[in-house]
């Protein structure tokens, strides 16, 4: 609301306002007013009569030029029509409304801006909050602008031991100290002598400060099959493999837990190694392969993953060459006549192959009634698998033409060439050694 004085004021300039309200001098003329009313301007019925105008009985009459005394000798005051007063007020309102709307654009301003100054320090992201803002702070930093760093205090140094920082500095979130043991001291429950903590944002560290306590440890702590540890107060020792007892100076043998179970016999070799002599018929670190159900993959043979060119012989009739000597296949090997001691067949697996069995069978009224097995990684150096007794074995062959007999080695024996090497042989007429061959694996 504008008050009488101000509106006055205006009354007294408002003949210099064109283009805004048509107004003269003779709009205004001195009025007087009482000591008791100087602050106030005078009511419409005191203007009107001041003006002329028809008013209230006992109104005061017309007075003098602007300036003159009136009845009490007071001052004169502006007086205006009560109608370009109201003109007057419409004005002011409008002026009034857009003062009102700059100020609150003013506001409006303030409460969209307030990142305008970038308030947020060290990488913080601003967000406008009305008439505040908001900081959301960069890892590492806090506060309401992100003017703190976040720091953790270097706590003291273990007794018996350091850190990478004296007491007292700051350390920056994220960033580590490292605790160490002095010379013959150890942190206790630990084998090794240092210990890493990182600062949080909680200013606090990720770990305590370790015990360092005296290294009693030495070469002999353990009987030497062991690892001394210090403890507080003591010392323990974690014993190796085979060997138990305070001071791992007892020595368990492996056999007593019998690993070859009734498969082989356990021969203990020495610390935990051992050896099992697995029975025939089975093999493996423990004998657990049992050959005849396990070891069952031929090695192709049979099926022609052998090429006919990594077949050979010593001797062969033309009509029948090594490679038809396939495990029930059409045809079959026949030697040359007569038949000699140590004829052979020799096949060229390519790669070297663990082979723990072998399979014959005869042809067309021969057959090979026993062998030997040689093996070797060249054509030229070939040993023969033995038995028991350091002799070389002798298998048992076919006792017919067609029948497959399977024979398992004592154990499995890895080679690229295996060679069978025919003992005794039986034929009718010009009897001949006869095989169709095929060779095993797990």
């Amino acid at each position: 609301m504008i008050s009488p004085r101000i509106l006055c004021m205006l009354l007294m300039t408002c003949s210099s306002w064109k283009g805004v309200m048509s107004l003269d001098r003779e709009a205004c003329m001195p009025i007087r007013l009482s000591p008791s009313r100087q602050d106030s301007l005078p009511d419409i019925e005191t203007l009107r009569t001041h003006r002329g105008l028809p008013g209230k009985a006992g109104g005061i009459g017309p007075v003098g030029p602007q300036g003159a005394q009136g009845p009490r000798g007071l001052p004169g005051t502006c007086a205006c029509d009560p109608s370009e007063i109201a003109q007057i007020h419409v004005f002011l309102g409008n002026i009034t409304a857009k003062l009102e709307s700059l100020i609150a654009l003013h506001h409006y301003a303030l409460k969209v801006d307030q990142c305008d100054h970038m308030p947020c320090k060290n990488g913080g992201t601003c967000i406008n909050d009305g008439n505040s803002y908001i900081c959301n702070c960069t890892d590492g930093y806090e506060g309401h602008d992100c003017s703190i760093r976040i720091q953790c205090v270097v706590p003291s140094a273990p007794n018996n031991g350091t850190i990478t920082r004296e007491s007292g500095q700051l350390v920056p979130y994220k960033e580590n100290i490292t605790y160490r043991c002095n010379d013959r001291h150890v942190v206790a429950y630990q084998v090794n002598n240092f210990l890493v903590a990182t600062c949080q944002k909680t200013k606090q560290w990720t770990k305590d400060a370790p015990v360092c306590v005296v290294d009693d440890c030495n070469s002999d702590s353990c009987s030497g099959r062991g690892t001394c540890i210090n403890q507080i107060g003591r010392t323990i020792c974690e014993c190796d493999e085979g060997y138990e007892g305070s001071d791992c100076s007892v020595q368990n043998n492996p056999c007593d837990l019998s690993p070859c179970g009734q498969k082989g016999i356990c021969v203990w070799e020495k610390g935990m190694n051992y050896t099992c002599r697995c029975h025939a018929g089975y093999h493996g670190k423990n004998c657990e392969i049992n050959i005849a159900s396990d070891c069952v993959r031929a090695v192709g043979m049979e099926d022609g993953r052998v090429g006919n060119n990594d077949i050979t012989a010593s001797r062969s009739h033309s009509s029948y060459p090594p490679h038809k000597a396939r495990l029930r296949q059409t045809g079959g090997w026949l030697s040359s006549y007569p038949p000699q001691r140590d004829e052979w067949l020799q096949v060229d697996l390519k790669t070297s192959t663990t082979v723990v069995a072998v399979a014959t069978q005869g042809y067309g009224g021969h057959w090979t009634t026993s062998y030997k097995i040689a093996h070797g990684f060249t054509g030229n150096d070939l040993q023969i698998i033995q038995n028991n007794q350091g002799q070389d074995l002798v298998f048992q062959g076919n006792r017919d033409h067609n029948s497959v007999v399977r024979n398992n080695f004592p154990a499995p024996v890895t080679a690229r060439y295996f060679r069978l090497l025919v003992q005794t042989w039986y034929g009718t007429g010009q009897y001949r050694a006869a095989l169709r061959v095929e060779y095993y694996t797990c």
